[in-house]
């Protein structure tokens, strides 16, 4: 099994399971791989490796790990096809017996219909592991990806403010309408008929 991270560039990133542990996150250590976004938190995931599965559990972090678009809560499971969202980054977990990745070109994330983009391996031996009693390598660091996708994931928001702003607006100026409008005129008054 190996882990693949793709920035927001389309730069890839394949991280071998050498252990049965990956952690990513911002911090410089105790992290497998290094994530530079700052959507990242210091230790902001774990891939852990058990009987043949693989799990994915968010450790608290501020913004979030999302597998196909759902926050997760805890742990969950990973199937093959499954995309991870990780700040700007997209991670997934790959068989390590791919053809096309044998033949060189890197493999495709889950639901990728572009050309493949560079891949940078990391080699099992030269892999960063967490160490608990020794102190961990320095990790592979990725750099953070372009500002223009923040102003996009901004949009909406400022979209929906704007519309509510619009939505109040139009009803202050119907309950100002209707307090200012003048009182209906009395019915005029009747002569009486003779008798």
């Amino acid at each position: 099994m190996k882990l693949v991270i793709e920035d927001e560039a389309g730069t890839r990133s394949v991280v071998p399971f050498t252990r049965d542990e990956i952690v990513v996150g911002r911090a410089a250590d105790g992290v497998s791989f290094r994530l530079l976004d700052r959507d990242v938190s210091r230790r902001h995931a774990r891939f852990v490796r058990s009987s043949g599965a693989v799990f994915v559990e968010d450790l608290g972090s501020l913004t979030g790990t999302r597998v196909n678009g759902e926050k997760i809560a805890g742990r969950r499971r990973l199937r093959e096809g499954d995309l991870v969202e990780i700040g700007d980054y997209d991670l997934a977990v790959l068989p390590d017996e791919d053809a096309a990745h044998a033949a060189g070109a890197p493999p495709p994330l889950p639901g990728d219909a572009a050309a493949p983009a560079p891949v940078r391996a990391v080699p099992a031996a030269a892999a960063p592991v967490v160490a608990r009693a020794a102190p961990a390598p320095a990790p592979r660091t990725i750099p953070a990806p372009a500002a223009a996708p923040r102003a996009r994931r901004a949009l909406a928001p400022a979209l929906v403010a704007g519309l509510v702003g619009l939505l109040l607006g139009i009803a202050a100026g119907v309950a100002v309408g209707l307090a200012t409008r003048p009182a209906p005129a009395p019915p005029a008054p009747t002569a009486a008929a003779p008798p």
